[in-house]
């Protein structure tokens, strides 16, 4: 039987509520605390509805550097870079804010990261 572990804090998870989340029931919290106290005002509100809806999907996905996550696009067919400031999406790649950068701010915000 495999282990699904939480994908904030790397926990084991065993209810069937949290793997379907993929979070456990603390860190979800954090996430949805953070998603209403994080800085979001460069973003519009779809981009921020966005970045909401690909966190609760588990479409946001932490890497190996604590700043930086892996983002499943829209269409599910590719994955992008992102980080508060940056993401290699076509929108971030021109320098524009894109969902994906939303979505990075409100994980900082629930990691206790400081936008830089």
């Amino acid at each position: 039987m495999d282990v699904v572990k939480c994908l904030d804090c790397g926990r084991a998870l065993r209810s069937a509520r949290s793997i379907a989340d993929r979070r456990g029931p603390r860190c979800k919290a954090k996430v949805r605390a953070a998603a209403r106290v994080a800085d979001l005002r460069e973003f519009t509100p779809v981009q921020v509805d966005k970045a909401r809806e690909v966190i609760e999907l588990g479409g946001l996905l932490p890497t190996r550097r604590p700043t930086m996550w892996t983002v499943v696009s829209s269409d599910g067919e590719a994955t992008y870079l992102t980080a508060v400031q940056a993401c290699t999406c076509p929108a971030g790649r021109r320098q524009r804010r894109c969902y994906h950068r939303a979505g990075a701010a409100i994980m900082a915000a629930a990691r206790g990261l400081r936008a830089a």
